[in-house]
């Protein structure tokens, strides 16, 4: 990975090579940021940067023996760590590998190569329990984990300067691990890197953030981000590209998950709106009856979609509604609804409509039935849609 592959983040790309310039390497750094923006991407660009052996411009070669090792994700002085769990009984065949007991990092390695590779660097963690099927179970970070790392991070460097190591979403470690790793962090190893990457700082222990260099990666332009999806859909309209980097809010997955998603998302527009006439028209019973019997026969997986998009409908209307537009974050196709929409949406029934929205959401994921969630959602937003906004 190459500092030219990260897209945008160009601010934090300078001062993580003048920090090498200036021989300013803190020993333990934290990438902290939502979504992905790019954290993983910048630590191992970074790593790759500082072991380069012929720097230029700003950047590692991509040529040396050590850059050529770490595109290969093969150096010997590079190590990882992600979370991982038992999946010998899973029916996933995204992968061969299979791990009855104590699994760590080093048993899905091949399965972490294929996958950082086809993601290009920025990683999704329910897709990557996805891909090595454990997306019923809860990713961790072990205490055996910690045990082979710090093992590993005693003995020298093999080729490079510097011995990295890169742990991606640190706050899956348990508790029992993330002392471990402290310890190690305050006594490292001669030459050693501790990169870890995180999104939830507030799960974190305080002792370890104390302990590192934080460096928070902010969500990437979306300008940059649309510059990126142009080059990599060129079967898109640039319009139809610019919507979706707004929408994504500078998340490179989000915005993969949308492009891979536009039927459904239209689909669930196309439900959301004939959803909201019905709720609002007198007399329209039966039509409501027939939405409610057809959406109660879809999946939860598809009921939870819709509901999640019907939650950002609500907050888009709200905020055209009341004069937010720069903050609205919606396709083209959705604005000529949404403009009409939106004042039947307001602070005196925006809460209430996402609470109800929120409560179905938790009900389809303990198996109430569809058809009476439904019927009684439609009910219950018929009411809502007819408030008299405050002031009125």
């Amino acid at each position: 990975m190459q500092f030219k592959d990260i897209i945008g983040q160009e601010t934090l790309k300078k001062r993580l090579v003048n920090s090498v310039k200036e021989n300013r390497i803190s020993h333990a750094q934290m990438f902290l940021g939502r979504g992905s923006v790019g954290k993983l991407a910048l630590a191992y660009a970074y790593a790759q940067y500082i072991n380069c052996t012929d720097k230029q411009n700003g950047d590692s070669c991509g040529q040396c023996s050590s850059c050529r090792k770490y595109a290969a994700m093969s150096h010997p002085d590079l190590f990882f760590s992600y979370p991982v769990n038992t999946n010998y009984t899973s029916s996933s065949k995204a992968t061969e590998t299979r791990v009855k007991k104590d699994p760590v990092s080093a048993d899905f390695l091949a399965d972490w190569k294929n996958y950082i590779d086809e993601i290009k660097g920025y990683p999704d963690l329910f897709q990557w329990y996805q891909r090595i099927g454990i997306e019923n179970k809860q990713g961790f970070i072990s205490k055996e984990e910690a045990r082979k790392i710090v093992h590993q991070l005693q003995y020298k460097s093999v080729e490079a300067k510097y011995k990295v190591l890169i742990v991606w979403m640190i706050e899956k470690m348990n508790e029992v691990a993330s002392n471990a790793l402290l310890k190690l962090i305050e006594e490292p190893p001669d030459n050693t890197l501790i990169f870890l990457i995180a999104e939830e700082k507030e799960k974190l222990l305080s002792t370890i953030l104390s302990r590192v260099q934080i460096i928070v990666v902010p969500s990437i332009e979306t300008a940059k981000l649309q510059s990126y999806l142009i080059q990599q859909n060129p079967k898109l309209s640039e319009i139809e590209l610019r919507d979706i980097a707004n929408l994504a809010s500078g998340d490179v997955f989000k915005a993969n998950e949308i492009i891979s998603n536009s039927s459904e998302m239209m689909e669930n527009y196309e439900l959301f709106v004939e959803w909201m006439r019905l709720c609002y028209k007198k007399g329209s019973l039966e039509g409501i009856k027939i939405w409610v019997e057809k959406t109660s026969k879809f999946g939860r997986e598809k009921q939870k979609s819709f509901l999640d998009f019907s939650l950002r409908m609500v907050r888009e209307s709200l905020l055209l509604n009341y004069g937010n537009d720069q903050l609205v974050k919606i396709m083209g196709h959705e604005e000529q609804f949404l403009n009409k929409f939106a004042p039947f949406i307001h602070m005196g029934n925006a809460q209430a409509i996402q609470e109800i929205l929120n409560q179905a959401i938790y009900e389809i994921e303990r198996n109430v039935s569809g058809i009476s969630l439904f019927a009684d959602l439609s009910l219950k937003m018929s009411r809502l849609l007819k408030v008299v906004p405050p002031g009125r």
